[in-house]
């Protein structure tokens, strides 16, 4: 994209601190102000944008974090994206750091895959190109009819860990699960450091895989429409948990654990450390 400073406007969203901080960052490494823009709540929830400023043939950037109430922060970023192109605007990126609903992007039982439906809100809203950072599955993209660029937040992370661990060469790399392991191993190779296993940790319903065993019949003998009366339905079980073992040599050694972000949050980190201390 070729965009000059002249014609570059940059918005920070409202969601919260971390998003305006990351804007004023970023805005100070361009040399560039933040544009004026009003973001605020209806006392009944509604989300008003009110742009302060001219962005007509302009190309504007939007910062966006996601904060916990999501909802809120999308329909800022749609209503921000909307109000941008019916302003003119001759590009519109939306640069999310974390992008929301991006862990429901299969079909999962009677679900949806909520992740294209956000994608077709966002170019439907407006928006021509998105940045953004170690989207859950990369397929995604593939639900954009936009330029989609998915950075990898890796080479900052291996950095500071040979920055700031002074003896990271006595750790190990630790997979919370065997569906990890590839992204631990991956860590692993470039550190050029061992790597361990957490196997059997317990999944949420949207990992799990769905192969008909949550579904009826309960119990024996019983026969579904269009099924000859005489044959039964053999009984099924749920699958068992394998009990949490650790697989691979973490004694007396640094355990750095490789968790996807959507996965940082202090209970899971703690049961993990508790697992590896054991």
């Amino acid at each position: 994209m070729n965009v000059t400073k002249g014609g570059l406007v940059l918005f920070s969203a409202n969601s919260n601190a971390s998003c305006v901080e990351l804007a004023k960052k970023i805005g100070e490494r361009l040399g560039i102000e933040l544009g004026k823009v009003q973001v605020y709540q209806e006392p009944n929830r509604e989300t008003r944008v009110q742009i302060q400023e001219s962005v007509r043939g302009k190309d504007v950037f939007i910062i966006q974090t996601i904060s916990k109430d999501v909802n809120t922060t999308i329909m800022e970023l749609l209503i921000m994206v909307y109000a941008c192109r019916t302003s003119c605007a001759k590009t519109i990126s939306g640069v999310i750091p974390y992008f929301p609903y991006s862990k429901q992007c299969k079909m999962r039982k009677r679900g949806s895959i909520v992740s294209k439906l956000l994608a077709s809100m966002m170019c439907k809203a407006g928006l021509t190109h998105l940045i953004t950072m170690d989207l859950h599955q990369k397929e995604i993209q593939g639900f954009f009819n936009i330029p989609v660029d998915n950075l990898r937040a890796s080479p900052f992370l291996l950095q500071y860990i040979q920055e700031e661990i002074p003896d990271y060469r006595n750790a190990v790399i630790v997979a919370k699960s065997p569906s990890s392991a590839k992204r631990a191993q991956s860590f692993a190779e470039r550190l050029r450091l061992g790597i361990a296993v957490i196997h059997g940790e317990a999944q949420d319903a949207e990992s799990d895989l769905v192969d008909g065993r949550h579904s009826p019949p309960a119990a024996k003998g019983v026969t579904a429409p269009g099924i000859h009366p005489t044959l039964e339905i053999p009984l099924m079980f749920p699958k068992e948990k394998p009990p949490i073992t650790v697989v691979g040599d973490v004694g007396g050694r640094i355990a750095i654990i490789v968790l996807p972000k959507k996965e940082q949050h202090a209970l899971h980190i703690t049961h993990m450390l508790w697992v590896l201390a054991g």
